[in-house]
């Protein structure tokens, strides 16, 4: 398979890429037109077709955008087609099997999160969206640059492609700018909260742009705030241990203040959800209240193990600078004690 993928030229890819595009559009008006689909045990269908929750049936609903979808699976494509030249090219060690691994489920985890059983109530229960959110924003984006794709897009391009289309982007002032860990900071926390605050969430129930916008601004808020903590991909902001501890401790006060934001009050923050017909679940206030938990208590408990994490690899930096300084002193002493 990767001698395959590897013999896979631009023109080729291009090709496969219009014919997937094609497909996906032919797709989106069937499904738009009412249809839906049974393939083995997975039920396919659009958002205004998912039929009422049937356990243990709802766990494999999916509420498809075939375009989306198809967008998405182009990068994961993109990247599988890149690593397959990469390691023909020789270049295997810079990313082994488990940097492919992480960042195709990561991509997967994008599509059965926006699209598959959760998708279908994700406009009924406010739970269901801040689970949504929470993948998003802060387990998808660590697995998808495990992955190194910036790295790899460097080294699959080359040296000519490099210095010619990548490279005045990268080192340009304004990049440097915006990929500040500040504004990585400012994005994830503010991201969330307008969305929230703001008509835009209950905007997005009935505008389909809207919605699927919302996702990618939370995948993106989530991949620009881990970029300068996961290793592997080219960075103009290398923190400091202690910078990156305080960094990643953000996270604790984030989430607790969206979690409470859904969890204290006392009446139901949106009357849209509230208008919903609701056939099984919990009511709307307590739906609301748990989300808040979630948001709450998931957050607490990934920022507190971000920080552990941190905490260890500061010792082991530490440990390791320790070592190299004893064993610079040792040859040193062995230089003055030779005759």
């Amino acid at each position: 398979m990767p001698a395959r993928l590897a013999a896979v030229t631009p023109r080729r890819f291009a090709l496969a890429w219009l014919a997937g595009l094609a497909a996906a559009l032919l797709l989106t008006w069937w499904l738009r037109a009412g249809n839906s689909a049974s393939v083995a045990f997975v039920f396919v269908c659009s958002v205004d077709n998912v039929p009422p929750p049937d356990f243990p049936d709802v766990l494999f609903t999916f509420a498809l955008e075939p375009l989306p979808v198809f967008l998405i699976l182009s990068a994961a494509a993109a990247y599988l087609v890149m690593w397959a030249h990469v390691r023909a090219a020789g270049r295997g060690r810079l990313f082994p099997a488990w940097r492919l691994a992480a960042f195709l489920v990561g991509i997967g985890l994008v599509i059965l999160t926006v699209f598959g059983p959760l998708a279908g109530y994700d406009r009924v229960f406010l739970f269901v969206h801040m689970i949504q959110h929470f993948i998003l924003i802060t387990i998808a984006p660590p697995l998808i640059l495990l992955g190194s794709p910036m790295t790899l897009l460097l080294v699959a391009a080359g040296p000519r492609r490099r210095e010619r289309w990548i490279y005045p982007i990268t080192h340009a002032r304004w990049f440097e700018l915006f990929t500040n860990p500040v504004v990585g900071l400012v994005l994830f926390a503010a991201v969330p909260v307008i969305w929230y605050i703001t008509p835009l969430f209950e905007r997005s129930f009935t505008n389909d742009w809207l919605h699927f916008g919302g996702y990618a601004l939370f995948l993106f808020a989530g991949i620009h705030y881990w970029w300068p903590i996961v290793g592997g991909n080219p960075t103009h902001w290398n923190l400091p241990h202690p910078v990156r501890l305080f960094y990643l401790f953000a996270l604790v006060p984030i989430h607790a203040f969206l979690g409470s934001l859904f969890y204290e009050p006392s009446r139901v923050l949106y009357e849209e959800l509230a208008a919903q017909p609701r056939l099984w679940g919990p009511s709307p206030l307590l739906d609301q209240q748990i989300g808040g938990a979630i948001m709450f208590l998931a957050g607490e408990a990934l920022g507190l193990i971000a920080t552990i994490a941190a905490a260890a690899a500061w010792a082991r930096a530490d440990e390791r600078e320790a070592k190299r300084a004893d064993a610079r002193l040792a040859r040193e002493k062995a230089r003055a004690s030779a005759p």
